[in-house]
């Protein structure tokens, strides 16, 4: 009797769980085409356009080229195929029409190989005064451990200096970095098994809390300050400094964290978004955030699996903050994959929306809407 009821328990956990994966697929799901403005592909960047980070004079920096363990054997057929290299491009925003331009990386580090640059999240602590900017990059060179590379731009000659490497045991399968200062940051780690395939996929798949972000800090090293999350995605700070957002993307949510002056994190707040967020930007001149999701899940996981035969829908969500907690929400663009597949990112700067993806083009929308 009591082996019955062990067994149907266990059945009923099984199948409720099953069909709330096939819920959040999104099968059931469809959106209506629209966008802010008149929108083009932009020249020059194909292989993906993951994350961005703008500056308040327009700077904008932007990884390419991310590969990671997790992903299949035919997207690294693709991959190859397509002879992608990790890049980071740079582009003003100030411009009428502008573009990227591939910047050149230095190294004499052995511990940083440009061959091996497989660059993902991206985060800028600047340096107005020189333009000299610290760029901290997540990397995921491939058969090695997750790492945090640091860079210092030169403007004038357009390139990057490498000038350290942060590697540790809590830093596993990264995907997101926010600068803290010098010498400090936060990443994100999406899953903590970073080896066997099989089983980052099964701790994806039935969502274990798992996901966690990190703290680095000259004086401590590294320390976990957040545990127990679900899919961690991005993670970006407020334009104050005093709240930061963590991005989940299978459960979500974003959830706003208060900054502490040790660097600890309080909850503040925990936001729905009935979408699957994966890098927020904020918006450098009002401070507001910017979303690339991914609303359609099965087509994103498709698309992963093979970047050249499928596509994936684009979504950007405006969302609006007051006193660091967020108010409202706007989807500002929904794509159906033909202009920009993936959406990974999004940022609004001087009337125009820069989208970015994980392995298609880059995209400028004008913006005429209000916002």
């Amino acid at each position: 009797m009591y082996l019955k009821i062990a067994f149907l328990s266990i059945m009923i956990f099984v199948l409720q769980h099953v069909i709330r994966i096939i819920y959040w697929m999104g099968y059931h799901l469809h959106y209506y085409q629209h966008y802010p403005g008149s929108c083009y592909q932009v020249e020059g960047i194909e292989f993906g356009s993951w994350d961005i980070h703008t500056l308040l004079d327009g700077t904008t920096f932007i990884t390419s080229g991310v590969c990671m363990s997790l992903l299949s054997q035919s997207f690294h057929a693709h991959y190859k195929n397509t002879n992608a290299v990790g890049s980071v491009y740079l582009m003003s925003l100030n411009q009428t029409i502008p573009t990227v331009t591939r910047l050149e990386i230095i190294s004499q580090s052995e511990d940083f190989k440009v061959e091996t640059f497989r660059p993902h999240g991206i985060s800028v602590w600047p340096d107005y005064l020189s333009g000299q900017h610290l760029i901290y990059v997540v990397n995921h060179p491939l058969k090695e451990a997750n790492r945090v590379e640091k860079f210092r731009f030169d403007p004038a000659q357009q390139s990057l200096y490498h000038l350290k490497t942060y590697t540790s045991s809590k830093l596993r399968l990264v995907y997101d970095v926010q600068a803290l200062g010098e010498d400090s940051f936060y990443a994100t780690n999406i899953l903590y098994e970073q080896k066997v395939r099989f089983f980052m996929v099964l701790e994806l798949f039935s969502l274990m809390p798992w996901s966690s972000v990190v703290l680095y800090r000259e004086d401590i090293g590294f320390k976990e300050v957040l545990t127990g999350l679900t899919s961690v995605t991005g993670i970006v700070m407020s334009k104050c400094g005093n709240f930061i957002y963590v991005v989940m993307s299978l459960s979500c949510e974003i959830r706003v964290y208060s900054h502490q002056k040790d660097d600890s994190l309080i909850l503040q707040q925990s936001y729905p978004l009935f979408t699957h967020p994966d890098n927020a930007v904020i918006d450098p001149v009002s401070g507001d955030l910017f979303i690339g999701s991914h609303p359609i899940a099965y087509q994103f996981l498709n698309h992963i699996d093979n970047p050249g035969r499928h596509k994936a829908a684009s979504q950007v969500l405006h969302v609006r903050l007051m006193e660091g907690n967020i108010t409202t929400v706007t989807e500002l663009l929904y794509d159906d994959g033909d202009l920009i597949s993936g959406s990974t990112a999004a940022v609004v700067y001087s009337k125009k929306l820069l989208v970015g993806s994980a392995f298609d083009k880059l995209v400028i929308c004008d913006v005429s809407v209000p916002i």
